[in-house]
């Protein structure tokens, strides 16, 4: 079931053409993971690689950021991902289903660590997707929302598909895994930042 691979950029390529399978339904797309220890290694590179993209890229590209803003990104980044694997394993063990959870971890790393690539470079073409307003009291989207919005809605297909096609779950099941993981990406990190 799952690929061996022999380097990490191997690991790459496969998991870049794994998304894209993910993306598009198909059933084949498990085999281009590695779902071993090594593989389990690879995607968590590939998840700090997703935070230092986050944190320091649009830096470089020229996005005007306060101070500070990188490591509240590696802070707030890693704390959401601990507690998005902790929601993914007590469902999965509720399911029956904790054999699922490594491969989850490494698709949803790969997964992290292009749509951080993908993000970085639609602010950096199409600007921020959200602006506030001259008084500083209301949020305004920009055209920058329109690439944020069709991200996100890859990011939904991946992850019915990661609960259909990586683990395997029944349709009821897989709509429990993806409400949960919706729930834990969208409510974590305003709660989060609240503390910091």
């Amino acid at each position: 079931m799952a690929k061996p691979t022999t380097t990490f950029l191997d690991e790459l390529i496969g998991a870049a053409l794994g998304c894209f399978a993910l993306i598009v339904g198909d059933r084949q797309a498990s085999s281009h993971f590695d779902f071993r220890h090594p593989g389990l290694v690879g995607s968590f590179i590939a998840v700090v690689l997703s935070l230092a993209v986050q944190a320091f890229v649009p830096q470089l590209a020229g996005v005007a950021t306060p101070s500070g803003v990188a490591s509240g990104v590696v802070i707030l980044g890693s704390m959401v991902i601990a507690i998005q694997f902790g929601v993914a394993y007590m469902v999965l063990r509720q399911l029956g289903r904790a054999d699922g959870f490594v491969p989850f971890m490494v698709v949803q790393n790969w997964a992290a660590l292009f749509q951080s690539i993908l993000a970085v470079a639609a602010i950096a073409i199409f600007g921020q997707p959200i602006v506030m307003d001259a008084g500083g009291e209301m949020a305004q989207l920009t055209s920058g929302s329109i690439p944020f919005i069709a991200l996100g809605v890859v990011a939904l297909i991946i992850s019915v598909n990661v609960a259909r096609l990586i683990l395997t779950l029944r349709p009821l099941h897989v709509a429990l895994f993806v409400i949960s993981q919706l729930a834990t990406a969208l409510l974590i990190p305003p709660l989060l930042s609240a503390f910091f």
